[in-house]
């Protein structure tokens, strides 16, 4: 099973946030605050005497770099339980901490976990008042919650997704750019004398808003739903290495357009179960006009 394996850091903290909680019970999991003191180390716990701390690197092919960054964070964090091992008992309150996990979005190196581990032992012979005999630290990726994943892929987790259409002045701007343009020229090449002037910047003003609300929409998913965002992402991407392989099925510039709207919108309604039909369709003609823009759709000169 594959996962992705490039995460902003505050994105990939929401996410792993999800997956703990998927396995812990939300009821079960304390977030530490960072805003005020930094998070001592940890970023949740919880009430069975786990502490993670998130981190995803920043280098996600070079596996060495990557394990490099990985020991890197543990050995930053885990000293932190000695160095705030007063605050951290006043947050724990009697809890027993038998682990403390780096969570990372992969793990190709072994010797992150030897590293991690090592570092546990030498912490753990400090016998701090709060960590139990039986203390280890780990270090965790996507293939240890690949359970709790499936589960979070049938639900539509985080904020209800509330996307705002863009306005006739956000249109007119985005029109007169760049974007405007390409897609001025693919729209005059595919119908050319066939529309009125008038007619193809009708047109064009359509897909400049919505490629403006996908934009938006993808946005939404990527910040409150992680795991619709990943999988609208493969959807869309699938589906453009289709038409790139295949080719459009239709020769005729509307019929074209229609398809390819058509095959996104049941790949996203297949992939989002959960997300609303008008989603999916704006969703899906945004996506047209961004292959209009990059070029993945394209017509030949009409006449």
């Amino acid at each position: 099973m594959g996962f992705r394996r490039a995460w902003k850091g505050d994105e990939w903290q929401a996410f792993a946030l999800q997956l703990v909680q998927r396995r812990h019970g939300p009821e079960n999991v304390q977030i530490v605050p960072d805003s005020v003191g930094g998070d001592a180390g940890l970023e949740f716990f919880t009430t069975n005497g786990c502490l993670y701390q998130c981190y995803a690197p920043e280098e996600v092919s070079d596996v060495k770099k990557a394990a490099s960054a990985m020991k890197a964070k543990a050995g930053r964090d885990l000293p932190k339980l000695s160095k705030n091992k007063d605050k951290i008992e006043a947050i724990l309150s009697g809890i027993s901490v038998n682990r403390w996990i780096l969570l990372c979005p992969f793990l190709d190196n072994k010797d992150v976990v030897a590293d991690v581990r090592n570092r546990g032992i030498a912490v753990k012979g400090q016998s701090l008042s709060f960590l139990a005999d039986d203390f280890e630290a780990l270090c965790h990726s996507q293939e240890d919650f690949a359970g709790e994943i499936e589960q979070l892929k049938a639900l539509s987790l985080g904020p209800p997704l509330s996307v705002d259409m863009p306005t006739p002045v956000d249109v007119s701007a985005a029109g007169e750019t760049s974007i405007g343009t390409r897609i001025d020229e693919k729209l005059g090449r595919a119908y050319g004398s066939a529309a009125t002037a008038r007619q193809i910047a009708t047109r064009r003003d359509a897909y400049v808003k919505a490629h403006l609300y996908r934009e938006n929409a993808l946005d939404q998913l990527r910040q409150n739903h992680a795991v619709l965002w990943e999988r609208a992402y493969q959807s869309i991407e699938a589906e453009e290495t289709r038409l790139i392989a295949v080719g459009a099925s239709s020769t005729l510039p509307a019929e074209q357009l229609q398809s390819s709207t058509q095959k996104i919108e049941e790949s996203l309604a297949k992939a989002l179960p959960t997300l609303q039909a008008g989603v999916i369709t704006q969703i899906a003609l945004g996506t047209v006009s961004d292959w209009l823009i990059r070029c993945p759709l394209d017509f030949p000169e009409a006449g």
